[in-house]
């Protein structure tokens, strides 16, 4: 049961909450209350019995929600026009593409499919409990458009740059591709992500003109990077035939070269980097998009790309967070993506915890996303977002977090399932879904 309490002043949610602070640190509050001014921002946030001392609160008459609320998930690599492949079958990561994602994403270049597309999308993303992260879309500006009259919450979405290498019904010339990037990031300010698909089929141009139309308006950067090694080979392989580029060694340095590294930059993936790649996104402060998802083993529905050694970028120091990639992930659910990122690494023998997953996808993507001082977190002058999850009581009183959400991600059978387990969804205090 959820029900906030209002009066003139404020509303008044009550429940266990888990605030997440980093991979390691939390609290939990078996009973908090979190009042919520009418901008959506909270007033005031703490145990139950003291922040209804301090504004002379009768408890008896405010009723707790069941369950738990949690921080919301900001999905820092997706592609919403994927939506429709997502389950499709997976050989290889260039065979996928070329069979069942570049047709799906060319119907897009009708605005009435892609608003039909987006109205459904962008509601069902919200009861995932995802409000927030980086998105690409097609080539075609009215179907970014029309995610952007869709989507709430704190999405970045860009239509990708596509000029080369890229089959004739999905391809722009380079003229093409930088006008459109100059328009949209003009267009949309803050809201844009500059989005060359990848550099196989970007042209260094269209990527310099991307690097440097976010930089002007204030937008992020979004590619791909180092995600199989067949790619890697085949990326190399044309860079080496570019002028400028004949003595290219690594797939990051053609990225760099178009002036594109940098602290809002996101790659994603990054699976196969060399020493000197880490090297080279710690030193200008990039962002890494892992994908386990989508990336895990052909029988987990994956496309088979290995796994992300998150233990390798925390050592560099690269900034990370987890992510979807719908449609190369299955399913849109960042509990399913927490699975998968516990799982395929305590199957490698590494340590793992929900933890990690929960922050990883929540506070970390906001703090990318320069939210981290109004966004994922409950605290005083705080944007009140939230996601409410069933939990046992018995598992709150014991108040092992750890526990916990293997409790609660334990509970889904099927994967597909996932998408169901949010029961509330809220955005500055007031429901977008429950």
């Amino acid at each position: 049961m959820f029900a906030p309490i209002l009066n003139r002043e404020f509303a008044i949610f009550r429940g266990a909450f888990l605030d997440i602070a980093s991979d390691q640190d939390y609290t939990l509050y078996p009973d908090a209350l979190a009042l919520v001014g009418p901008d959506g921002k909270i007033l005031a946030f703490g145990a139950a019995d003291a922040v209804g001392a301090g504004y002379g609160l009768d408890l008896e008459q405010i009723e707790p929600s069941e369950g738990l609320f949690l921080p919301p998930f900001y999905d820092m690599h997706f592609h919403w026009v994927q939506d429709g492949v997502r389950e499709m079958p997976k050989i290889s990561l260039i065979e996928w593409l070329q069979e069942y994602t570049f047709p799906a994403e060319a119907e897009f270049a009708d605005s009435e499919y892609a608003r039909k597309k987006a109205e459904v999308f962008w509601k069902r993303i919200l009861q995932t409990g995802t409000v927030g992260g980086l998105c690409y879309s097609s080539i075609h500006e009215t179907a970014l458009e029309q995610a952007m009259n869709f989507a709430q919450g704190e999405f970045k979405i860009g239509n990708v740059l596509m000029t080369m290498n890229s089959p004739d019904f999905l391809v722009q010339s380079e003229e093409e591709a930088i006008a459109s990037v100059n328009r949209c990031a003009e267009r949309y300010g803050s809201r844009y992500a500059c989005s060359p698909r990848f550099a196989p089929t970007t042209a260094p141009s269209a990527m310099n003109a991307a690097a440097e139309a976010a930089a002007k308006n204030s937008c992020f950067l979004q590619t791909h990077l180092d995600e199989t090694l067949k790619e890697i080979e085949w990326v190399l392989g044309i860079y080496r035939e570019i002028e400028g580029f004949e003595d290219v060694q690594t797939y990051t340095e053609i990225y760099d070269r178009c002036g594109m590294l940098g602290p809002k930059t996101v790659f994603g993936h990054s699976i196969h980097l060399l020493p000197q790649e880490w090297e080279r996104l710690a030193e200008t402060d990039s962002v890494i998009a892992s994908c386990p998802t989508s990336n895990a083993p052909i029988n987990q529905l994956g496309l088979g790309s290995g796994l992300f050694d998150y233990q390798l970028a925390e050592k560099y120091g690269v900034r990370w967070a987890l992510a979807s990639d719908i449609g190369g992930g299955p399913f849109l659910s960042m509990f399913d993506v927490m699975r998968s990122f516990v799982q395929q690494n305590r199957d490698a023998g590494l340590p793992a915890s929900y933890l990690k997953a929960l922050y990883r996808s929540t506070r970390a993507g906001a703090e990318i996303l320069d939210l981290g001082g109004c966004k994922g977190k409950f605290a005083e002058g705080f944007d009140f977002d939230c996601i409410r999850v069933p939990m046992d009581e018995n598992l709150l009183r014991q108040r092992d977090v750890e526990e916990m959400l293997s409790s609660l991600i334990g509970s889904v059978e099927e994967r597909a399932a996932f998408d169901g387990l949010v029961e509330d969804t809220i955005l500055l205090g007031k429901s977008v879904f429950g």
